[in-house]
């Protein structure tokens, strides 16, 4: 039981992963490097339970049961969720491709945090499902909404990771990097919080928070291709200059000077 637990858990981290790993498909990273990223993953869950600590006796309650505002709920997700999750994965990435010579696109930086994020995503999925009392129900809920989420803000990160490192130096990029990651997630965990603290609220919340997820997916796609044709530019080489004057164009004037030195 405990096996199916964990391959129910990590089912669809699998499923984005190799989709997309076949988003890369003109140049495919190697396998040994996306599993790599994705135990680095797996390690950030681990640093983000350690640094949520802190944060969580700053405001002084994590649980849906001491949530009574709106605010108890952005608090909660900011403080115990968004930031340290997303600062967790983006340190887990820096190390893994500080040195990386096989992080040489654009789409490169995209899969391999998307790899992190599904190993986060991966990792506390196990930990939902085994604490949960219908481990099925919770793990069909997750794979749709909790992973995917995790994995699109993954890839708004790698997105503007790559713009940082292939050219982009501007301060608004650099800050991008974690804060554009920190806003989504933050948004999401206060939708899904809020919806226990105000059941009468519960229609317009879950049209809000699929409103929301579908917004995350098509940024996701457009961040994906916007990658794809920036690594097409790069590698097309620029055309040759003709060697013969084109139909039609007019002799170029001569040289200003003593024409004899031309000669």
């Amino acid at each position: 039981m405990l096996f199916i637990i964990i391959a129910t858990a990590l089912l669809p981290a699998v499923i984005l992963g190799w989709w997309i790993y076949r988003k890369d498909s003109r140049r495919p990273e190697p396998l040994s490097q996306l599993f790599t990223a994705f135990f680095y993953g797996v390690g950030s869950a681990f640093v983000a339970m350690l640094l949520a600590t802190p944060l969580t006796l700053m405001i002084g309650f994590n649980t849906i049961e001491q949530m009574n505002t709106l605010g108890d709920a952005l608090s909660v997700a900011l403080f115990s969720a968004a930031i340290p999750e997303e600062i967790a994965k983006l340190t887990m990435l820096w190390l893994f491709l500080r040195k990386n010579r096989y992080y040489d696109e654009y789409l490169d930086g995209i899969v391999y945090a998307a790899c992190v994020g599904l190993g986060f995503a991966g990792a506390e999925n196990i930990l939902y499902l085994l604490q949960s009392e219908d481990w099925l129900i919770t793990g069909v809920i997750r794979g749709l909404t909790a992973v995917p989420a995790h994995f699109a803000i993954a890839c708004a990160m790698g997105y503007f990771y790559s713009k940082r490192r292939f050219g982009d130096k501007s301060r608004l990029t650099a800050v991008c990097v974690l804060a554009v990651p920190i806003i989504i997630h933050w948004i999401y965990d206060a939708l899904a919080f809020s919806e226990g603290i105000f059941p009468a609220l519960s229609v317009l919340i879950n049209i809000l928070f699929v409103l929301l997820i579908w917004w995350i997916y098509k940024s996701t796609i457009r961040r994906i291709t916007t990658m794809q044709q920036l690594d097409q530019a790069r590698m097309t080489p620029p055309p040759f200059p003709s060697s013969s004057t084109p139909s039609g164009a007019s002799t170029p004037p001569p040289l200003p000077g003593n024409n004899n030195m031309l000669q």
